[in-house]
């Protein structure tokens, strides 16, 4: 089994500040189509709502985020008892861990990065669930099943980073209810980019804790805001260790204004994907050595085929200032893939030119 070992550091896509100094120019000067953010930037308005509400940091922030806890509670039709706000999905990803009477943890790989670190920090075994390349890193339920024994915890990103496959909630649900002995957690930051409703929706069961994220559909990571969702009596224990303030009154701000005027813009976004990514796609599996694997969401993993390295290709495109992801890095994943975001129509078309070129193929 690969257990490639990973820090908490260097495990993400997006650091276009460190790289804009790398290169010694401005982060305007760079195309990040490494960090999954949404292809249409900040949502309209929004800005406009944070300049009107700035003097508010000079005072504390709510201590529990009780408005926003409130309004995503009614938007999605749980109660708010079963919701959380934090700053960024980390922050609970880390904490989970810590919480759960488990010892066993089971990270079903290829996946985000931070996963296998926080339950190392938490004292937790981890092990992996590698889905296989040559199934096109589909998920079989009846496999997972079968490594699962009872009190542990499983994290599953739907849709996958960086496979971009989706599951259908249903299936999953019922899944984890099949499963009362083993708590999961489920992250839900890519969902907002398909046609696929969250959990947040359904009667959540006692063993699963949900992640929701703002950072990447409405591309304000730098604010830090996300959600954690379970049932009462399992966030009652949850929350009790909790700090107060944990969520800035920007981020507060923001997360308020998405929560009420957010949903056209979400609307928007896979509109846009699902105008552009199949041309995308297309043209992506016709260049020389690439095989692009099926998916759903805003980003696509490809393999290359030939001896070029991720690594390579990688450093060929920061010649052009354009970012994308080397995933060699991923548990479950060699040195040869790679992955890229979809952004603006014309961001796209750099990006294929400048692979097309570097692999050998004029666009």
């Amino acid at each position: 089994m690969d257990t490639k070992t990973i820090s908490a550091q260097g495990v993400h896509g997006g650091d276009i500040l460190s790289m804009a100094k790398r290169l010694g120019c401005k982060v305007t000067d760079l195309i990040d189509l490494s960090s999954n953010l949404t292809p249409l930037g900040m949502p309209p308005g929004l800005r406009e709502a944070l300049v009107a509400r700035l003097s508010e940091i000079s005072f504390l922030p709510e201590s529990g985020s009780e408005t926003l806890v409130h309004l995503f509670a009614r938007k999605y039709g749980c109660s708010p008892q079963q919701v959380l706000a934090g700053n960024g999905t980390t922050e609970f990803i880390y904490a989970v861990p810590a919480s759960v009477s488990g010892k066993r943890v089971l990270v079903v790989s290829p996946t985000y990065g931070d996963y296998q670190p926080a339950s190392r920090w938490a004292g937790l075994e981890v092990e992996f669930f590698n889905l296989k390349a040559d199934e096109d890193f589909a998920l079989d339920f009846n496999h997972l099943s079968a490594r699962l024994t009872g009190g542990e915890l499983v994290f599953l990103c739907n849709p996958n980073n960086p496979t971009g496959r989706v599951i259908g909630c249903r299936a999953l649900l019922d899944f984890i209810l099949a499963h009362p002995a083993t708590e999961f957690l489920i992250d839900e930051s890519y969902l907002p980019f398909v046609d696929e409703p969250t959990l947040a929706g359904f009667p959540l069961p006692g063993n699963l804790f949900l992640l929701c994220s703002s950072s990447k559909i409405y591309g304000i990571p730098g604010l830090r805001l996300g959600f954690l969702v379970a049932d009462e009596e399992k966030m009652a224990r949850f929350a009790a260790h909790r700090k107060p303030w944990g969520v800035n009154r920007m981020a507060q701000v923001a997360g308020e204004y998405l929560l009420e005027h957010g949903d056209g813009y979400v609307r928007s976004v896979r509109d846009f994907l699902a105008r552009v990514r199949p041309d995308f796609v297309a043209r992506l599996a016709a260049l020389p050595g690439v095989r692009v694997i099926p998916g759903a969401a805003n980003f696509i993993l490809c393999r290359l085929e030939g001896p070029m390295t991720a690594a390579q290709l990688r450093e060929g495109m920061l010649g052009q200032r354009i970012m994308i992801r080397d995933c060699g890095n991923f548990t479950g994943l060699d040195d040869h893939y790679f992955r890229v975001s979809l952004q603006t129509e014309d961001r796209n078309e750099r990006c294929l030119a400048a692979l097309a070129e570097i692999l050998g193929e004029k666009p």
